[in-house]
């Protein structure tokens, strides 16, 4: 089989796949109680369905004629491992109600599961140890350093997630785009080495929210859930890092959420008021305060990640993606006034 031949194959797996166990689980999550607590009481397991659709594809993958090297199978049990983790310990916080600390220290242990194998060596886990910057070149990391940055990474990403999914149909909309640029990015770029073996993550990962998009579209019938949404954000950084340090690509394309998340948290900070509490100053809902309809606001934050994505394919050189990152801090900064900076209630 060709790779357009397996990756048509896997997609066309995943997606009805997903959609079946995304549909199974709207009666399973009412049963369990395990329902939104604010809002329309939707259940909120549907992340467990994308992360078994999502795992179901990478199994069929293996079933597939796709060589992979050792270390990338290593990696991709690693993402599975860590995976199976966080939606276990944040189903739990569905279901019954985490305490924020908590939270955040199951997510430093979860990214602990696929930094720490690279203490063994270069080959093993998954680490930021070097990336390209602006006008530095190439910085090269000492693995302690690495394990610091790689673990803000991926709670980073985990909360950026997290704290967009506010309303129906925007964090699996926002992911399915990154799912989509990080999977043109390896499978057709570099021009002259492609990695089809790590593009198979993004693809069956965009899969499985294809399948769930239509029953999380306003009006939801299911949502995410933190366990959903821990998921995705941590199997999206996972896959920036893998596919050979694409963190600009995720940084344009999910840079929406991410500079949502650090001026929230900067300003929660500064008004001394705890960092997990919520209130109405995330981006989502100072558009819905400007009277903006959720359909608007899902089409507005998909679109600019989808434009910014793109950006990061054609943008020659890492001076320009960052400028190009600082042309979306500009988008926000002029669509939402000073975002994070006050409460709106």
């Amino acid at each position: 089989m060709s790779h357009a031949q397996v990756a048509a194959l896997l997609f066309a797996c995943v997606a009805p796949f997903s959609g079946f166990l995304v549909w199974r689980a709207i009666p399973i999550g009412r049963l369990l109680a395990i329902v939104n607590r604010s809002g329309a009481p939707a259940p909120r397991i549907g992340g467990v369905a994308v992360a078994l659709a999502f795992w179901f594809g990478i199994a069929l993958s293996f079933a597939l004629p796709v060589d992979r090297f050792s270390v990338e199978v290593e990696r991709i049990a690693l993402i599975g491992l860590a995976g199976t983790a966080i939606v276990l310990f944040m189903l739990v916080d569905d279901a019954v109600g985490l305490a924020p600390k908590v939270k955040l220290g199951i997510q430093i242990a979860v990214a602990l599961v696929m930094i720490l194998p690279r203490f063994r060596s270069q080959f093993h886990g998954i680490a930021i140890d070097q990336f390209n910057a602006p006008l530095l070149g190439q910085v090269r990391l000492s693995l302690p350093i690495a394990a610091v940055v790689t673990v803000v990474w991926f709670v980073s990403m985990m909360n950026a997630i997290n704290w967009i999914d506010g309303i129906d149909g925007l964090a699996p909309t926002v992911t399915l785009v990154a799912a989509i640029i990080l999977f043109l990015h390896t499978y057709f770029w570099p021009r002259g080495d492609p990695q089809f073996t790590i593009s198979i993550l993004p693809l069956v990962l965009g899969a499985a929210l294809i399948g769930f998009l239509p029953f999380n579209w306003f009006p939801a019938r299911i949502t995410l859930g933190d366990a959903g949404s821990n998921f995705l954000g941590l199997t999206i950084a996972a896959i920036a890092i893998v596919g050979g340090a694409k963190l600009a690509t995720a940084l344009l394309v999910l840079g929406l959420p991410l500079l949502d998340l650090i001026w929230v948290t900067v300003a929660r900070a500064a008004r001394r008021q705890p960092i997990a509490t919520g209130d109405k100053s995330h981006l989502h809902h100072r558009l819905l305060a400007r009277g903006w309809g959720v359909v608007r606001i899902v089409g507005f934050v998909g679109g600019v990640s989808l434009f910014f994505g793109v950006l990061s394919l054609l943008l020659p050189n890492k001076e320009t993606k960052f400028a190009a990152m600082l042309a979306l801090a500009v988008v926000l900064l002029f669509t939402v006034g000073r975002p994070g900076l006050r409460s709106q209630g």
